[in-house]
């Protein structure tokens, strides 16, 4: 016992070094991106780059919104991103605690298949998806996203949802039953509590997967106004010469909706798991 703690007194520092490693490997394009947005464009395009800036350029800020008409886009990205992925959130517990805890025909089946649906890759359908938007007077328009967004995250969150009340012991929602709660009322009073943090989990992915997507929103959007933060950023592109300025901003700027949302969700996860560890 006394050899195992020696040990692991000797291995938690190296530990420490490894994990900080990592942590600045993966904050690292982060930090570049923060960098090269202060640069001007005369620094950004030096032979050997510096990592801090000599001069701040809060032009760059500035160009991203005046030039690029980025405010309207990021509007457009908050607004599906949230949509969807509250829709997604709404469908996918209910589709899941129906498959798990109600008789319907082929359910073990139905978790792969909604798997395969999710792992259908968007370049094979954004053709014939265009074409439906475009009969349906969907096209270039955001309630297109609206309608396609959810087609990626619903499947992949419902297989998620239905893998997590599998493993839910029943026993606490026979109690439920018994006390005379409904089906609905053991739902949102004894499951849910329990699932914050798979749910919490679900809507940051959900959002993530809308505010990033660049496909869809690239062959159904073509006005200005209605574009998304991705195609919006890659419309700076007009040249041989990139606006590396400009366009590092933007890309910081749409860092910071997604860490907000993610350290706003994530003190549900924690609240999610102590709900669980109480014993009454």
């Amino acid at each position: 016992m006394k050899y195992k703690r020696v040990l692991a007194q000797r291995i938690t520092p190296v530990w420490y070094v490894v994990l900080a490693f990592f942590l600045l490997f993966a904050l690292f394009p982060i930090y570049w991106m923060l960098v090269t947005s202060l640069k001007s464009f005369g620094e950004i395009y030096t032979i050997t780059p510096s990592l801090w800036p000599k001069k701040f350029a809060w032009s760059n800020y500035v160009a991203i919104f005046r030039d690029y008409a980025f405010a309207p886009a990021l509007l457009n990205s908050v607004k599906v991103s949230l949509i969807v992925s509250f829709l997604t959130v709404f469908v996918s517990v209910i589709s899941a605690y129906a498959v798990c805890r109600l008789p319907i025909r082929g359910r073990k089946i139905i978790p792969n298949i909604f798997l395969v649906t999710y792992l259908i890759p968007s370049t094979v359908l954004f053709i014939p998806i265009f074409i439906f938007l475009s009969k349906i007077g969907l096209s270039d328009n955001l309630n297109g996203l609206l309608l396609v967004y959810p087609t990626m995250t619903i499947p992949y969150a419902t297989w998620v949802m239905i893998t997590f009340f599998r493993g839910l012991p029943i026993e606490m929602e026979e109690a439920a039953a018994i006390d005379g709660a409904s089906r609905i009322q053991t739902l949102t009073k004894v499951v849910l509590p329990v699932s914050y943090p798979t749910i919490v989990s679900t809507l940051i992915f959900s959002f993530t997967i809308c505010w990033s997507e660049y496909i869809y929103a690239l062959v159904i959007i073509n006005q200005k106004m209605q574009r998304t933060i991705t195609v919006a950023l890659s419309a700076t592109i007009v040249a041989d010469i990139i606006p590396w300025g400009p366009l590092m901003a933007g890309a910081f700027i749409s860092t910071i909706p997604v860490l907000i949302f993610y350290l706003f969700a994530s003190r549900y996860i924690i609240s999610g798991l102590t709900v669980g560890s109480v014993k009454g």
